[in-house]
């Protein structure tokens, strides 16, 4: 047996112990910030239009941009802002929905999303999950084939004109209060992930990868984080990616 080799089953052996002691550990979202990834969602409608004419629909499901943690309603989530950039961006009316949960792991989103009714009707559907199954320590080959399958009815039950956008992981160390060594592992694993995607996303028509912008020093608002600051630069990157896709 390699160095190598016994490196990699260190590896995977610390990762499930991590997995068990995961309930015992507790992962903040971005440095100083107090609310985590178990806070609780808005209890106001998850969906609206801005009225206008030939109106676009969109769908922004799982993690944080479907759930919008951090706020107090959906109209300061991503979902809205999305909306509110596209339609003024096009000139057009835009339906938006957020498919809501306080633990979206990516399991729970592909059930959502095939209780959904009329898929075909949306021509934007963002995707953004698997920062949930990254700090559960997921299998690397559970979830991607749980990924695969979802991209794949999607990609079928969605209109041609559908354009898929897929939330790349970003690197979580930068989001996330925990020790060099759980931040090292996490590092790696949301590169496995990332690639995982990548590899999906390419063999699965309609569907891209895409990485949110960075959260930065002006999402801190008098010292605090604000995830309505960062979701309205969030919906404001999709929108320009949805009206570069119009365009084109």
């Amino acid at each position: 047996m390699t160095p190598h080799d016994r490196r990699s089953i260190g590896h995977r052996a610390f990762r499930v112990f991590l997995r068990l002691v995961r309930p015992l550990i507790a992962f903040n979202y971005v440095a100083g910030a107090p609310t985590r990834i178990s806070a609780g969602v808005p209890d106001d409608a998850s969906h609206g239009l801005i009225e206008g004419h030939d109106v676009l629909h969109l769908l922004v499901v799982g993690g944080l941009s479907g759930s919008s943690v951090g706020v107090s309603s959906y109209k300061l989530g991503v979902a809205h802002q999305f909306a509110e950039n596209l339609a003024r961006s096009t000139g057009r009316g835009v339906e938006w929905e957020s498919v809501a949960g306080d633990r979206p792991l990516l399991a729970a989103t592909a059930a959502s999303i095939r209780s959904l009714d009329g898929l075909g009707s949306f021509d934007f559907i963002v995707l953004a999950s698997g920062m949930s199954d990254l700090l559960s320590f997921a299998s690397f080959r559970l979830w991607g084939q749980e990924l695969g399958r979802l991209l794949e009815f999607l990609s079928e039950k969605t209109s041609a004109r559908a354009m898929i956008v897929v939330i790349r992981i970003p690197r979580i160390s930068g989001y996330v209060l925990v020790g060099p060594v759980v931040s090292r592992i996490l590092d790696e694993d949301s590169l496995r992930f990332a690639a995982i995607a990548a590899a999906a996303c390419a063999r699965t028509p309609k569907t891209n990868l895409v990485a949110l912008p960075a959260v930065e020093k002006s999402d801190f608002v008098d010292g605090a984080f604000s995830y309505a600051v960062l979701y309205r630069r969030w919906g404001t990157f999709l929108a320009s990616v949805a009206a570069g896709h119009i365009a084109g």
